[in-house]
Formats: structure tokens, C-alpha cells, sequence
């Protein structure tokens, strides 16, 4: 049975669990526009897009209780058992709750349109992503404040990460305060951690659940490569291999942005809302239509936003303090574009202010894999797979919260500089003079591998051939050379499309790291192979179809196979005034255009070398406290406007 069988049983039989739940929480400030009784058009706060960043932001301002804030959210709710339930996240793919976004073709990618798969729900992608906490290299974040940016260095930013962060210390034993919820296995030797790097009061749960049997060997293979156990990946250096730890709750519910952040216990009270905090009004299904702009006493200043509901009728909601845009590395240069906010007039759209750098910039981290067989002895996901064991594991995880449906899939990876298991690559790229290095410094991986006991290619497009035992290495590339631009289409049918093109493999070095990541893939597979547990033999793309020898084999599937791995960035990045690009300045608002700030992974001046959903909460909180200091003892006279745009 494929995992896609899998998770859609799964999800019959916890769907009854969650209605019930809804039927039991129902929430009057979560719900789509309704002009009958949604009379208030003033909000202190209006935040676009109720993605990561959205739900941090309405959580920490409403921590006043005289402020209100409005989400305006495309989505609905992430109450949903494709969310909730680790193992079943991609589920959520090519459905309502996914923007099911494309690029353009990708010239230097043989012409490939590709999948961008982006949440459009409460939570945004921290609803329906693999669930990783990884944070990246300290010397990227400092970088971030080299570049101009004062306050975003890793010893600023690990304050952020450190008070989002409820990290459960896996010792705690069950039934302490802390303590897990749940009746998992406990592997000590993989559970090691460094507790200065880590906060344990945050809403945000950090924790360790379920591990498949094959990661020690996916582990121990690693190191006979040479590469170091790493004891804590968000500890004191990010290089190595081990497990990795995950934003699960201690039920092994997932814990996303909008679980952790505007979850029902956080906001209320015995069923009533909390006295001492403000109102959190959460508009489902609201398609954003563009911030509006007025000129006052000569200055541009953001005073609200338009935007359709489900029923697609247009409304203006105002904004008494700021405009937060939220709406990710895609949805917010769009949003901007579409407001009149860009590099250049747009032919179908009144042109406002000029930002040359809106759109400019897009960055992510692409993946190639490879696909192996193992034997039946191999703990993979294969071994849940038939449809008898289908009852065993919903009463393992419902009850016990145990079983393959509490893990996020991807337990395991490896963090790794090119000099240090490809020496001979980087000499020889170095003779030709053609060695490029964007990583941060000589603690910033260029790559990750990344275990996943199944087989996936192409976002589970491509199924396994069989009923076999399968597992997937998954290589990302983590410092990309190239990058793009986002941009958006005329106005059809009264819609604008996002124009995504992330120019992959402009680079022609990129190509050639991602190829040599795959050979040193190989060499993991191989040690693989000569587990007596495992017998790992490469069934995709297979060495006799594609040598390691040939180079242009090697780079022709890397550009056929490689799919991005979900951390666009730098779309609207921050900067100081001197750079002509920059499009929000260190505390994050708008260059040119008063009380608009961007808050979101658009904004990161760089692509860290991790995956993003841990710094976009980071960066999310930081925007909190300094929007609160910006606006302490603040009197706030709303002025009738002076004049439109």
C-alpha cells in the first residue's frame, strides 16, 4: 500500500475526531466576512495574510489588551487532519488549503514548470510543511547584520528564537508539567541537546516523537563518510548528522504558527475571551486586493486594505496604526505590485510609489533525489504500509500518540561543507577559477541530505513502482548562486497571476555542486548497501542510466529532477538606504510608504542555510517588540486623509 493510500485512511478515520472538535470550539472572531454582523472597519492592526508571521504578530500585539487586530486570510482553518497529523502533511498538496502556485518555465531547467507548494490556510506553511526546527549557522544571521541591517545578528536573533521556543527537554518524564504527552520510545543517544541554545517557556513546542528504525543506519552510514555527530543541530555549530528535532506538540499534534500562537488556551478563558488580552478577528477566505495609500501632509502613508470575501464582494477595512504584510516571499511583492507598490508602472494598475527592489531577489533551496530499494528487515515506511495495519496505527496515535502517524516523515539529515567530503571538487573548481562560495563562513553547510524512509520524487507526484521497501535521499542545495524575481500578470478576468520565476541553474555552478552532492550521496547508498539491515540498492535514477563518471548525465538529471524544497526568500529584502534593492530597512518598514511594514521570509536579506520556518517565527517576534516600541506612549489621532493616491 503507497503512502498516498495510507494517509487517505488515515484521515477518514481522524476526520469524525476533528469535526467534533470544530463543532466544540467554534470561534465567532474565525469565520469568513459577513456584512451583517461584521460592522467594524477600524482595526489597530491589519495584517495580510495569516501565514507564520501573521499568527506571531496578532498574538504578541494582542498581548495589550486594548489593541484589536484583523487577519485577513485567504484560507480557512488548519484543524484539518492533513495538518494535525504529522505523517500525513502531504495530503494538504494540490488541494483548497495549497496556493498550487507554478513557475514560469525555467529556461536553464529544460523548460520544466514547477510545483511551489505554499500553505493557504491559518498558519500559512508552518501548517503543512515537514515540521523541521532548524534554525541555520550563526554566521548567518551576522551576516544579515554585516550587510547593514543593526539588530539582526545571531546573538540579537537567538534572544527571538530563544522565546518562541517551548523545547521539551526529552528527559522529563511522563507526567511532569513538561513532560511528553504520550508514551513514545526514547532514544537518548540521538536526544542530546545544549540547553543555553534553547528556550522553554515559548508557545511554539519543539520535541522529539517517533524514529524509524533505519535512521541509525542512515546516521551511522553518514559518519563512516566522514561526517561528525552533531548532538543538537540548533546548538553551537549546525555541521554533522543526526536526528532532527521537530514542532510537534507533546500530543504529536502538530504545532503550527496558528496551534502554537492562536491556539484556544493562549487566547481564552473557560470558553470566554481572556481579560487581559485584545481581540483577534480572524477573516476566512479574504483574497487581498492591495493596500491602500494616502498622501497626508506630503507624506504616503498605508491607511488600510481592500479585499474580497468568499462570496467575492469587495470591502475596505482601515487601519488605525499600522498595515502588516504578511503574505510570504510570493504573496507579499505581489500584494505590492498589485497596490501600485514596484519596480516600474504597471500597465492595468495605478502606479503609486517606485521600490525597484519589490519582486527582485528570490532565493530557495532545491533538492535532487535518489531512490533506493532496501530488504524487509529495513524499518521504513513500507513496514505500516498494508491496509490491516490501518486500525493498529490510528489506536496507536489517537490513544498513545505513538506509531508512524506522529512522525513528520523526514527524521533525519546531514549538514555538510563541500571541502570537507569533496576536497578534490573544490580544488579542481578552484584551478578553473571557477569556485564560488556564498556560504557565510567556514560553519555554514553548502549542503543538506535529508533521509526519508519512503520513496518521493517530485512532491510524491511519482509514486513507488511497487509495494516495495523503499527510502529516498533528498539533497538540497543551501547557498544557491542564482536566484530570480517575482512578478505578476495583467489584470484577466479580473484576476492577477503571480509570475514565479526562480531562474534555477542560471548558475551553471550550482548545477555542478548539486551533481557532486549526488556522488557523495552514492557513497552514503553504497555504505548503505553493505548494511546487512538494509541492502540498499539504487533503483532511480541507477547508476548504469546515470555514471557518476558522466558529468553531463550527472547535471542533465539533476535539472530533470530537482524540485524546489519550500524556503523562498528575499523577495522584498531588508537593507539599509544605501542599497538601491533594499525594500524595508532594519525595523522592517516599507521604504518610502509610512505604517506599511513587511513581516516575513520576503524580507531576509539572504537565504539562510536552514529551513525557514524557524526564522521566519524569529523574525516574527522580533517585528512584535519593535512595532510595540515604535508605538509606545503613542497617541494616535486618525486625520481625515488629505488626498488619495
Amino acid at each position: 500500500m503507497n503512502k498516498a493510500a495510507v494517509g487517505a485512511a488515515a484521515a477518514g478515520g481522524l476526520a469524525g475526531a476533528v469535526y467534533l472538535n470544530k463543532q466544540l470550539n467554534q470561534d465567532p472572531n474565525r469565520r469568513p466576512w459577513d456584512p451583517r454582523v461584521d460592522f467594524q472597519t477600524h482595526y489597530d492592526y491589519i495584517i495580510l495574510g495569516g501565514g507564520t508571521a501573521g499568527c506571531v504578530l496578532a498574538s504578541r500585539l494582542t498581548e495589550d489588551p486594548n489593541i484589536n487586530v484583523l487577519i485577513l486570510e485567504a484560507g480557512s482553518t488548519d484543524d484539518i487532519p492533513g495538518s494535525m497529523t504529522p505523517m500525513i502533511y502531504s495530503q494538504i498538496w494540490r488541494t483548497e488549503s495549497d496556493w498550487n502556485l507554478t513557475t514560469v518555465p525555467q529556461t536553464h531547467a529544460l523548460g520544466r514548470v514547477m510545483d511551489q507548494p505554499r500553505g493557504k490556510l491559518l498558519g500559512g506553511c508552518s501548517s503543512i510543511n515537514a515540521m523541521m526546527y532548524h534554525r541555520g549557522p550563526a554566521s548567518d544571521y551576522d551576516e544579515w547584520g554585516s550587510l547593514g541591517n543593526q539588530g539582526w545578528s545571531y546573538e540579537e536573533c537567538l534572544r527571538y528564537f530563544k522565546k518562541a521556543e517551548g523545547f521539551n527537554d526529552p528527559n522529563l518524564p511522563v507526567g511532569h508539567p513538561k513532560g511528553p504527552l504520550t508514551n513514545r520510545v526514547r532514544y537518548p543517544q540521538y536526544e542530546e541537546f545544549e540547553p543555553e541554545f534553547h528556550g522553554t517557556d515559548g508557545p511554539w513546542q519543539i520535541t522529539y516523537h517517533h524514529l524509524f528504525g533505519s535512521i541509525p543506519n542512515f546516521i551511522k552510514a553518514s559518519m563512516a563518510e566522514g561526517v561528525p555527530f552533531n548532538k543538537d543541530f540548533n546548538g553551537a555549530s549546525t555541521l554533522g548528522v543526526n536526528r532532527v528535532q521537530t514542532f510537534i506538540q507533546r500530543n504529536a499534534v502538530r504545532s503550527s504558527a496558528a496551534r502554537a500562537y492562536l491556539g484556544r488556551d493562549r487566547l481564552f478563558d473557560g470558553g470566554k475571551q481572556r481579560a487581559d488580552r485584545g481581540r483577534v478577528r480572524i477573516v476566512y477566505g479574504a483574497h487581498i486586493v492591495r493596500v491602500l495609500v494616502q498622501r497626508r501632509f506630503g507624506a504616503k502613508v498605508a491607511v488600510g486594505a481592500e479585499f474580497l470575501d468568499s462570496n467575492q464582494e469587495l470591502h475596505t477595512v482601515m487601519a488605525v496604526k499600522e498595515v502588516l504584510l504578511c503574505a510570504g516571499a510570493f504573496g507579499s511583492p505581489h500584494i505590492l505590485m498589485a497596490s501600485g507598490i514596484g519596480p516600474q508602472p504597471h500597465p492595468t494598475i495605478p502606479h503609486i510609489h517606485t521600490l525597484p527592489g519589490v519582486g527582485k531577489g528570490l532565493a530557495d533551496h532545491l533538492g535532487v533525489p535518489i531512490n533506493f530499494s532496501a530488504k524487509s528487515s529495513c524499518h521504513l515506511l513500507a513496514s505500516h504500509g498494508r491496509f490491516y495495519q490501518i486500525p493498529k496505527a490510528l489506536y496507536d496515535y489517537k490513544v498513545n500518540g505513538v506509531g508512524f502517524l506522529s512522525s513528520q516523515g523526514a527524521e533525519s539529515a546531514l549538514f555538510a561543507r563541500l571541502e570537507d567530503v569533496a576536497p578534490e571538487f573544490v580544488a579542481r573548481e578552484k584551478v578553473n577559477g571557477t569556485w564560488q562560495d556564498r556560504s557565510s563562513g567556514p560553519k555554514s553547510p553548502h549542503f543538506e541530505i535529508i533521509f526519508v524512509p519512503g520513496y518521493i520524487r517530485h512532491h510524491g507526484k511519482d509514486l513507488a513502482p511497487d509495494n516495495g521497501h523503499y527510502f529516498t535521499l533528498i539533497g538540497l542545495l543551501l547557498n544557491p548562486i542564482s536566484s530570480g524575481t517575482v512578478a505578476i500578470s495583467d489584470i484577466k478576468d479580473g484576476k492577477i497571476e503571480t509570475l514565479i520565476d526562480p531562474n534555477y541553474f542560471e548558475e551553471e555552478f550550482d548545477t555542478r555542486v548539486m551533481a557532486e552532492m549526488m556522488r557523495f550521496m552514492r557513497k552514503i547508498g553504497k555504505r548503505l548497501s553493505q548494511d546487512p539491515e538494509v541492502g540498499a540498492v539504487e533503483c532511480y535514477p541507477g547508476t548504469s542510466k546515470v555514471p557518476n563518471h558522466d558529468e553531463q548525465k550527472m547535471q542533465e538529471y539533476v535539472k530533470k529532477e530537482s524540485s524546489c524544497y519550500y524556503h523562498p526568500t528575499s523577495t522584498c529584502h531588508m537593507g539599509p538606504s544605501s542599497d538601491p534593492l533594499a525594500v524595508v530597512d532594519e525595523r522592517l518598514n516599507l521604504y518610502g510608504i509610512d505604517r506599511l511594514r513587511v513581516v516575513d521570509a520576503s524580507i531576509m536579506p539572504k537565504i539562510p542555510a536552514a529551513h525557514t520556518c524557524a526564522a521566519v517565527i524569529m523574525l516574527a517576534e522580533k517585528a512584535a517588540d519593535m512595532i510595540k516600541e515604535d508605538w509606545k506612549d503613542s497617541t494616535v489621532v486618525v486625520k481625515q486623509p488629505m488626498s488619495k493616491l
